[in-house]
């Protein structure tokens, strides 16, 4: 499963201006209280000064699994941006915006490379916009051919585009979870687990020790000078993405004759119907 944590810088913060949380159920901890499952897992590591954060410039963590060789380095991976109903995704190419699509977007994404995008039909703020970036610093190797099926989750949560609208950054990083740490807790598609940590935890660092991050999601309230203009440099040199190929439905298939059309019939009316003939039948 993938989670997430997210930062949240505000303007005029009270006791601190940063705080975290990891998605995909929620647990809200209060600022001052430092995380237990973190905790946890500090003590296990040793005390080391974590060389990234995810508070630094966008391609900075994807430059150093560069410089790492990170395997997929330089190959696409699947990543699928949501949000709330209404919500349209624009991506782009040759240094300018394409088309809005309704989200949820999926897309194939070049691993160390970063992304920016442009969000429009926000149902609660009308006719404003955003541009966060997507940072996609690793992958999560799905099966061939199965790739649609496993793609990075960038969820635009509500209260992340609302904090961003009204000044913050909120910065969320998604991480792939170790499955000996996570918790075996059912979850609905869709649905994220948040967690509230301590306002001078590092989000990198905390997903780092619960996971392996593969996404540094960036949501500020920046936007272009001229739209009209060439805006390669503001999308960090536009790098190239391709559609993600997804599995044909059984109704496509049908139409074009590759796959029979049947009614499917119930187990129980097999061996209650009455016969159309005397001929015996089997089971």
């Amino acid at each position: 499963m993938t989670n997430a944590i997210t930062c949240n810088e505000k303007a005029n913060a009270g006791i601190a201006g940063w705080w975290c949380r990891s998605g995909i159920a929620v647990v809200a901890i209060a600022f001052a209280l430092p995380c237990p499952a973190l905790l946890a897992q500090t003590k296990q590591l040793p005390n080391v000064h974590y060389f990234l954060d995810a508070k630094g410039e966008p391609g900075v963590v994807a430059g150093a699994a560069i410089a790492r060789r990170v395997p997929g380095v330089g190959s696409y991976q699947a990543v699928e941006v949501s949000g709330p109903k209404g919500v349209q995704v624009a991506l782009a190419r040759e240094g300018q915006f394409l088309h809005t699509l309704d989200a949820p977007v999926k897309v194939g994404m070049i691993v160390g490379a970063v992304y920016r995008v442009r969000v429009t039909g926000i149902p609660f703020r009308p006719g404003e916009e955003l541009y966060p970036t997507i940072e996609v610093i690793d992958r999560v190797h799905a099966p061939s051919g199965r790739e649609h099926r496993f793609p990075i989750p960038v969820v635009l949560e509500e209260g992340d585009l609302r904090a961003a609208l009204d000044g913050a950054l909120v910065t969320r990083v998604i991480y792939l979870e170790d499955n000996e740490l996570a918790e075996p807790v059912a979850l609905k598609p869709g649905t994220q687990t948040v967690l509230d940590v301590g306002p001078i935890d590092n989000a990198l660092k905390a997903a780092d020790q619960l996971g392996r991050p593969v996404a540094i999601l960036r949501i500020g309230s920046r936007v272009p000078a001229n739209l009209q203009g060439d805006l390669t440099e503001f999308l960090y040199g536009c790098p190239p993405w391709v559609p993600v190929a997804t599995a044909p439905s059984r109704k496509s298939m049908v139409e074009k004759g590759l796959w029979p059309e049947t009614i499917p019939v119930e187990p129980s009316k097999l061996r209650n119907e009455p016969p159309e003939n005397d001929e015996p039948r089997t089971p």
